[in-house]
């Protein structure tokens, strides 16, 4: 039961006294019950209504995919989660709403062990996206609520590399960030052994001295790990739930979703989730209508629907600065968003060899001798000189650099961090800088 109904003597809340067993508890009447519901605004309102409907305790994860700023899983959230979880404090049924395209595959495990410490039954509900990591979380609901557009996704990981100097097939001498889908490598030596038929074994050396021009030996050795890592992963979070499926549905939800689907954009809706064994079902409509109406708001605070063009935004002027959160952890008491700048600059290609240097005159007024102006009238002139000369070629500088060809755009999300937001206010503290690590 929503804790808003709850009776008088076991009203559970966020914030307050900590009774013995580690919960928030309240002695509240109905005033104040009104009140409460009163304070809550924007998404906290809906959030609520979604919890009513449940009869649960709801938690929020969105990570917003607005271009070119998109956020991602990742373990700099795990925090906030934490302390959002803290402060609802134990429940008997928890529900996860979340949206994202993904992120870092080692958070996933993670949040849902925290999840399952607060309570013994959670599930997602999952109105539109949640591919890749999010899938990977959604393994360890024990019901996974889809809304009629709800997806989830593969949970092929992209492995980032960086190759080191004169790498093979990169023989440049600057270091170079590199994203190889893991699967892509397997499905390259299936198609060598099965596809092709090569069987002798000088023709497969062969066919892995080519896939070594792409990747080194520690680079090979990183793809086997990870393709090993996210399989471990996978059943571990399925064995997590308080029913785990046979060891049967097990490897065929693993292996659908890790290497059968060969797509990473694929989308698996209601239907073909089902029919790999997961535990789905169809939100009803007023649960429906209300997921979708949360999902909206999200979509309009974080501007998921309003793209920003980098070159578009310099064509007047040459720095264009947006500040928007990208990320949110909340609960009807409790919000964390991501917040930071993004940085738009144009970068224009000066000549080399300009050098233009501002010698700066005052005339002095018509029909005045110069001779007649004392010592101290003199050494005035000369300081406002001094004082407008730099601004002045400053002003010329930029007026030379605007005319400068454009060669490049830099884009950078800057300051980036998680802040503690009131809901009523929208007022935060910054609580620490973020890592936005992505993998999945």
């Amino acid at each position: 039961m929503p804790f808003w109904h709850r009776p008088r003597h076991s009203v559970v809340l966020p914030a307050g006294g900590v009774s013995a067993a580690g919960s928030r508890i309240f002695d509240l009447g109905w005033p104040d019950l009104l009140m409460l519901e009163v304070s809550m605004v924007g998404r906290q309102r809906e959030i609520a209504e979604i919890e009513r409907i449940r009869d649960s305790r709801v938690i929020t994860y969105v990570t917003g995919d607005r271009n070119p700023v998109a956020a991602r899983i990742g373990d700099d959230a795990v925090r906030p989660f934490f302390d959002v979880l803290r402060e609802l404090g134990p429940a008997e049924t928890l529900d996860l709403f979340i949206y994202s395209r993904g992120g870092a595959i080692e958070v996933p495990w993670r949040i849902a062990s925290a999840l399952r410490q607060y309570a013994p039954k959670w599930r997602v509900l999952i109105p539109f996206r949640a591919n890749s990591a999010a899938t990977l979380l959604a393994l360890g609901a024990d019901e996974i609520v889809l809304g009629r557009h709800g997806e989830l996704g593969p949970i092929d990981p992209i492995l980032s590399i960086q190759h080191r100097p004169g790498a093979p097939g990169h023989p440049d001498l600057t270091p170079l960030d590199d994203a190889i889908n893991v699967e892509d490598v397997m499905a390259y030596l299936r198609f060598v052994r099965e596809q092709v038929g090569l069987t002798d074994q000088s023709a497969l050396a062969e066919s892995l001295g080519r896939l070594a021009e792409r990747l080194d030996a520690v680079g090979l050795g990183s793809v086997y790990r990870t393709r090993s890592h996210i399989r471990d992963v996978a059943h571990r979070t399925l064995i997590s739930r308080q029913r785990p499926p046979n060891e049967r549905v097990m490897e065929t939800i693993v292996e659908t979703l890790a290497s059968r689907v060969y797509a990473h954009g694929h989308a698996i809706g209601f239907s073909e989730a089902r029919d790999i064994g997961l535990p789905v079902v169809e939100a009803n409509g007023a649960l429906e209508a209300a997921m979708w109406t949360l999902l909206c708001k999200y979509e309009d605070d974080l501007k998921l629907r309003e793209p920003i063009d980098p070159g578009d935004r310099i064509l007047d002027s040459d720095r264009f600065v947006d500040e928007t959160p990208i990320a949110v952890v909340e609960s009807t008491r409790t919000r964390y968003e991501f917040r930071g700048s993004l940085d738009i600059r144009a970068v224009r290609q000066m000549p080399s060899s300009l050098n233009v240097t501002l010698n700066l005159n005052l005339p002095l007024p018509p029909n005045v001798d110069p001779s007649q102006i004392s010592a101290e009238m003199s050494v005035v002139a000369e300081q406002m000189r001094a004082q407008i000369q730099p601004l002045a070629q400053q002003a010329v500088n930029e007026a030379l650099g605007a005319q400068a060809p454009v060669v490049g755009i830099d884009v950078k999300f800057r300051d980036g961090r998680w802040t503690r937001v009131d809901p009523v206010t929208d007022e935060g503290d910054a609580v620490g800088p973020s890592r936005r690590d992505a993998s999945a």
